[in-house]
């Protein structure tokens, strides 16, 4: 017998993990292309 219960609670705790990573992700990408535009600008004066 399959627990359906259970088996949404994986569903649902793996989904919100694929998205909290996937933010982190967005998030540090964005950081270092700030970084990185302040970096070639200072080079480039």
């Amino acid at each position: 017998m399959i627990d359906w219960e259970l088996a949404i609670k994986i569903a649902c705790g793996g989904f919100g993990l694929v998205f909290i990573l996937l933010t982190l992700l967005g998030v540090s990408v964005w950081i270092t292309k700030i970084i990185v535009d302040k970096i070639e600008k200072g080079k480039a004066k």
